[in-house]
């Protein structure tokens, strides 16, 4: 597992000149300091841009690598980062020319896989993270803890499936099928009362139509049929007659649907032509829908690793394929409202096509089944013509809408329609006369209705049919993918709520560190429905989500950071360092002692980097850390010369050691014999007078010796005849003499003394192994002993 031994930046956002972030060989944890805009920050972009090529905060429209050079470099050189890490010869520095070209040169190739591998890892959590997450649907929460496991590519293909179902679904063919199934079946209900689904039952609806004339045959198949319709001709006085009133029947029919179709058609152009144009002469529109495509495409190409040469497959510039690869998803998704819009003119435009092939249709039967009629040579002439241009219309339309171009109709095709329109209602019309000079007898009358009747059905028959196999034929595929989608989904699930339970007994252990004894608890992830993720708890006994609903920010705070843990903690594979960029902006002084103890406790073999505007904060980490080898620095900046860094002692002790001949340190030296005594009070539970709040903090080196004393003297005699106590009587002495109104100062030689009493006294009460305190709720069992937590120092205490 990796750590970070140095980072030495140059002309990179804060950092003008060069800025060494050091370690030491021992791969410290990191405590900075810095206030508001100060720049501290530029250390957590540093390493985030080296490892992962971008800077996600910056990586945004008039940001990305201009907003990484610092604004006084002008052309002075590259924008560098240097890291080095643990081992022997893993390093690399990545530069930023002034030109925004960025090269990478590593001290060799297993170091070129390191950072790869650290770009999988959880690594840097930053506040605005928190909030992020937090506030994602649960779809998304979903989607970013699959990145976070490693689950990304199974997310793909499971998408891959959801998105070719779709598809699909959405299928010009499967469409117009459906659309045209439920106008045939409204269709046969006008005609007979009801749906024919097959040929099979039209032969029953046929003999129920033929009854009434009594025919010899009987109609139970095709041949049946057949012969049937020829023995219904012959029942008048002139078969030729009845064919001919059959077909005038039939045109007079096809004329008004054929009208029908046409009103249709307008209704549809305006309603497509309306949506679809708006986008359509937006230039700004059309330009990303025509880049939505092409960015669709090429992240199929990225995604399919069809390309992997570390330049862009388009332009053939270096670049990232990673990087390119998140950029793309990123751009895609600003175009999802706009791609909303689109689909919604998609299928108007399909609904228009469906009518224009209808009317097609329409026109094609009339010139093919009534061109030897010579009176209606009008009609079929405008039909000859209308078909033409209704077969421009289609492919114009097609054309138009798959290059995001304003659609407008083929020349005189208006004209065209209301031609045709007229024609047909002329027509339709003219056979309803010619009918009726044939002048039919009843029964003859009755056997035409009856053959128009059957011819109308069976070819309604036959269409249905007909798209019922196409609409089958797609609905195969659906229903194949649907199940294995939801068997996919049902497996996928079970596997990710197994992982989240793993994590969630982290969140949960790492959530109760930060909150005991509140009225929240048993914290997890969990699966909510086929999509989602939320966080689950119960608040007051009671099970319930989502977080907001009734935590407050400092607890949602608290979930953000321990779910970030948990995950670092679990599935980083490479990085042994963690970066907390001003992460506790909403936690209260208690919860952030807390923190402190739960990284202490649980991540005590992990590197910890954190920054932070709050000097309180910044105090307390030295306060809880300090003792465990932690590193602080303060961040300062310097108008043109940029930010630099400045060690922070990290306790009194360093802080004397740094003044003793410089300044006067005797306040420092009574403050840093106070607090230890204070330490040790605490851990032995030494019993003090009562004294309200603050002035319970003030109390003074002399009453709490006073007070450890008598402690002793009941629970651990012994330890009162070691020197340290005779000797330490005089050095408080000395330190609260000198440090009030006093005209003796402190010498170096007292200085030393002082602090050689105080080192004695820690060594008695403080084990040098885990550098904490013996405690007297730590009892050692089946002996007088109290000890620190570790059980390698103690000292006899009586019951």
């Amino acid at each position: 597992m990796t750590r970070v031994r140095k980072i030495t930046l140059s002309r990179f956002r804060g950092a003008r000149f060069e800025l060494p972030v050091d370690f030491s060989n021992k791969y410290r944890s990191v405590a900075i300091y810095g206030e508001n805009a100060s720049g501290k920050s530029t250390i957590t972009d540093a390493l985030e841009w080296f490892i992962r090529g971008r800077v996600d905060h910056l990586w945004k429209e008039d940001c990305y690598e201009a907003s990484l050079r610092n604004v006084l470099a002008g052309a002075e050189g590259d924008s560098t980062v240097e890291i080095v890490f643990d081992g022997k010869d893993r390093s690399g520095v990545k530069a930023l020319s002034a030109e925004l070209k960025s090269t990478t040169s590593y001290a060799n190739e297993n170091v070129v896989q390191l950072v790869a591998d650290l770009s999988d890892d959880n690594i840097i959590l930053r506040h605005a993270d928190i909030a992020n997450f937090l506030e994602k649907a649960k779809g998304k929460k979903r989607e970013a803890i699959a990145d976070i496991i490693g689950y990304s590519e199974i997310t793909k293909f499971r998408n891959v499936l959801l998105q070719t179902k779709n598809q699909l679904e959405k299928e010009t063919e499967y469409t117009t099928a459906k659309q045209r199934i439920q106008g045939l079946q409204s269709g046969m209900i006008a005609e007979v009362e009801r749906i024919v689904p097959n040929k099979n039952e039209f032969y029953g609806v046929a003999a129920k139509i033929m009854k009434p004339f009594d025919l010899k045959t009987e109609v139970t198949d095709g041949e049946s049929y057949t012969e049937a319709i020829e023995e219904l001709r012959g029942q008048g006085s002139s078969e030729e007659k009845i064919r001919l009133a059959e077909r005038l029947a039939q045109l007079e029919k096809a004329c008004s649907e054929l009208v029908a179709d046409i009103d249709q058609l307008s209704e549809n152009a305006t309603a497509f032509t309306d949506k679809y144009n708006v986008l359509a002469k937006e230039s700004d529109n059309v330009n990303k829908l025509r880049l939505s495509d092409f960015l669709t495409r090429g992240k199929a190409v990225l995604d399919d690793k069809v390309f992997t040469d570390p330049q862009c497959p388009f332009c053939l510039e270096p670049c990232e394929l990673a990087q390119l690869q998140e950029e793309i998803g990123k751009r895609l998704e600003a175009l999802e409202a706009l791609q909303k819009e689109l689909d919604e003119a998609g299928t108007l435009k399909d609904a228009l096509a469906e009518t224009v092939t209808n009317a097609g249709v329409k026109t094609k039967f009339i010139m093919e089944t009534y061109s030897d009629l010579e009176e209606f040579s009008s009609l079929i002439e405008a039909v000859k013509s209308a078909r033409l241009k209704l077969r421009d219309y289609l492919k114009d339309l097609k054309s138009a809408f798959d290059g995001k171009k304003v659609f407008e109709s083929p020349a005189d095709f208006d004209t065209e329609l209301k031609a045709l329109r007229a024609a047909s209602e002329t027509a339709s019309e003219q056979a309803k006369e010619a009918a009726k000079k044939l002048h039919l007898t009843e029964l003859e009358t009755k056997v035409a209705a009856a053959l128009t009747r059957l011819k109308a059905v069976s070819d309604q028959v036959n269409e249905f049919e007909s798209y019922q196999n196409i609409k089958g034929a797609y609905e195969a595929q659906i229903i194949s993918l649907s199940s294995m989608l939801d068997a996919f989904i049902k497996v996928q699930n079970g596997a990710l709520q197994a992982v989240l339970d793993t994590i969630s007994d982290d969140v949960g252990t790492f959530y109760r560190a930060l909150h005991p004894k509140e009225s929240v608890d048993k914290v997890r992830l969990t699966m909510v429905g086929d999509e989602g993720v939320e966080f689950q708890y119960t608040f007051h006994g009671k099970p319930t989500q989502p977080p907001r609903k009734y935590l407050s920010e400092s607890h949602l705070n608290s979930l953000g950071v321990v779910l970030f843990l948990a995950n670092a903690r679990i599935f980083n594979k490479h990085a042994r360092f963690l970066v907390l960029d001003d992460i506790v902006t909403s936690f209260d002084t208690s919860h952030r002692r807390r923190l402190l103890r739960l990284l202490r406790d649980e991540f005590s073999d992990w590197q910890i980097i954190i920054l932070t505007h709050e000097n309180v904060w910044f105090d307390i980490i030295k306060k809880e850390l300090g003792q465990h080898g932690w590193i602080f620095h303060e961040v300062r900046s310097d108008g043109n010369n940029g930010i630099f860094l400045e060690n922070s002692p990290a306790t009194l002790k360093e802080l004397i050691e740094q003044k003793k001949g410089k300044e006067d340190v005797t306040n420092d030296l009574r403050k840093l014999l106070e607090l230890v005594l204070k330490n040790i009070c605490l851990a032995l539970e030494v019993k003090v007078a009562f004294r309200f709040n603050d002035i319970n903090e003030k109390r003074m080196s002399n009453e709490l010796i006073g007070a450890l004393r008598s402690t002793l003297k009941d629970k651990s005699p012994d330890l009162l005849g070691t020197q340290i106590f005779s000797d330490l009587a005089g050095s408080a002495l000395i330190a609260n003499l000198v440090s009030h109104d006093n005209t003796d100062k402190i010498v170096g030689e007292d200085i030393d003394v002082l602090l050689e009493d105080i080192e004695k006294l820690v060594a008695l009460f403080v084990c040098e192994h885990c550098s904490r305190s013996i405690r007297t709720d730590i009892v050692v069992p089946g002996e007088k002993l109290i000890s620190c937590k570790c059980g390698k120092s103690s000292i006899p205490w009586n019951p």
